[in-house]
């Protein structure tokens, strides 16, 4: 279902009205049957671009880069593939396909083909047209001569002010030792230099992005095999010719951490978003985790550290964008053990790591069916669209499909249906809106009930963004405003719930300061 309206959005105590649109939907590259995900997601004036994958349902492993354009109401325009019979293309991670220019697209991925017993990838480079059409590739950054024994893969780049690209990926050898690669191309993607980076024998190298002083800070992930298998995300700093000037660990002992996503926050400092994982459960390496984000300056000093919500099992975060008021948004995954199923999530913290709102969404229904969201994008009308796929289960039907979800400023999937956790499914019976007052509040807030008598004995419950109960008062009879010190209470979005004899007769939003 697709829906516009306006809405009328709080914005400290100033009110602002604009369209938004709402939609929540499936595609597929062609041809039908084909088994789909994405990861990428871009707004142009009139369209989002999404690329992805895309593979024939009777092979396991993908074989093409695809290509989708919606319009700004969900309705499919065109789809394409780029791709040949002898290699696979990949283009992994969100971050690694970008607008160049006025017209133009560059992206960065991995070239696999089959030689035998050994895997050879090679590191491409793309630039297309305004209609997706390829100008030319460049995988040449790979080995030419035997023995052909590193594999090349590019995760993530960033063009520079030159038309120069800095990627960010990784290279394998002997399938044994891997090292982060900060490489530098010129404008036809031809290599410039490279630095290599490793912390003992398996790195990768995440996402790259050029810090205001005209360096780079490199996110980069180290692991181990083995039964006390152990993993955490690091930033190398390095100055503008790649040396490097400092790194920086995420704190690990029989943890394991989830890759580090980097964004220029818009104070000049730098942002990382990964997830944070208390321990291991040894022998099957299963682990809970939790949304962490820090803020980093560009002296190594930590400005905060913080850790989000109850541990998860296997809670992942695969991507971080910074609005245009410099908020943080996350896009990931959170599976659920009873019933069996994965939802994606968007998470909003501002700019000093206070939370704004969570949500969890889901395009399936059936037990097994799982929902993934990868990659976000804030838009022009001042909301979000995220990106990832579906895999469906009985009684869902069809293949692996994209799935786009596009919310408004508040995370919401239409005006009437905004998740804040499992209890808050209980306020979308129909039922009066609360009057809440002062909102946002940072001292004391009024909550005005909805009462057919004023003699009735109302409850009023108040659940914090993840659905967890924060106060459960009783509105005796002859009282319809309760007053709250939430002067303790965490900043973020609340909601509020009145209820009569079991039924719900009101619910509220409101943010705390």
């Amino acid at each position: 279902m697709k829906t516009i309206v306006t809405l009328l959005i709080l914005l400290g105590l100033s009110a602002t009205v604009f369209s938004q649109t709402y939609f929540s939907e499936r595609y597929y590259f062609d041809p039908y049957n084909s088994w789909d995900a994405a990861s990428k997601i871009l707004e142009n004036d009139s369209s989002y671009i999404i690329v992805g994958a895309t593979g024939d349902q009777f092979v396991s492993l993908w074989h093409r880069i695809g290509f989708l354009t919606i319009d700004k109401y969900g309705n499919k325009v065109s789809s394409k593939s780029f791709g040949d019979t002898i290699s696979e293309y990949y283009i992994q991670y969100s971050g690694a396909f970008r607008k160049s220019g006025e017209s133009e697209y560059l992206a960065v991925g991995v070239k696999r083909q089959y030689t035998g017993s050994w895997v050879n990838d090679a590191g491409i480079i793309y630039k297309f047209n305004n209609l997706l059409d390829t100008l030319w590739t460049n995988s040449s950054i790979s080995d030419k001569i035997s023995p052909i024994d590193t594999s090349y893969i590019f995760n993530h780049f960033y063009e520079l002010s030159d038309n120069s690209l800095i990627i960010a990926g990784n290279i394998t050898i002997n399938g044994e030792t891997a090292k982060a690669i900060l490489l530098k191309t010129d404008s036809l993607g031809n290599e410039q230099w490279r630095k290599y980076f490793y912390s003992g024998p398996l790195n990768l190298g995440i996402n790259v992005i050029q810090t205001p002083d005209g360096g780079f800070a490199l996110s980069c992930y180290k692991w181990t095999f083995g039964l006390y298998a152990e993993a955490t995300p690091y930033i190398v700093k390095t100055d503008s010719i790649g040396d490097e000037q400092w790194r920086y660990y995420v704190p690990y002992t029989a943890q394991k951490h989830g890759y580090m996503y980097l964004q220029n926050s818009p104070d000049s400092t730098i942002i990382g978003a990964y997830s944070y994982s208390d321990y291991i459960d040894y022998p099957a390496t299963d682990n809970d985790t939790r949304d962490a984000v820090l803020k980093i300056d560009l002296e190594k000093n930590i400005i905060w550290d913080r850790k989000y919500g109850e541990y998860s099992w296997n809670k992942a975060v695969n991507s971080v964008n910074i609005d245009n008021d410099g908020n943080i948004i996350l896009a990931g995954n959170k599976p659920e053990l009873y019933p069996p199923l994965r939802q994606g999530f968007l998470f909003k913290i501002n700019n000093n790591g206070d939370s704004i709102w969570y949500r969890q969404y889901h395009k399936l229904q059936g037990d097994y069916s799982y929902s993934y969201l990868y990659g976000v994008t804030p838009t022009s009308d001042g909301g979000y669209i995220a990106v990832g796929d579906v895999l469906p289960s009985p009684p869902d039907t069809g293949n692996q499909d994209v799935w786009v979800i596009k919310v408004d400023s508040m995370g919401c999937e239409n005006w009437d249906e905004c998740w804040v956790g499992v209890k808050e499914n209980i306020a979308l019976q129909e039922a009066e809106e609360l009057h809440i007052y002062p909102n946002p509040a940072s001292d004391l807030v009024n909550i005005f009930i909805v009462k057919e008598n004023e003699n009735e004995n109302h409850e009023l419950l108040i659940f914090d963004l993840y659905g967890r109960k924060v106060e459960e008062t009783k509105v005796p009879s002859g009282t319809t405003t309760i007053q709250i010190d939430i002067a303790d209470w965490q900043s973020g979005l609340y909601t509020a719930i009145s209820s009569y004899k079991g039924k719900v007769t009101g619910r509220g939003k409101f943010v705390v300061r």
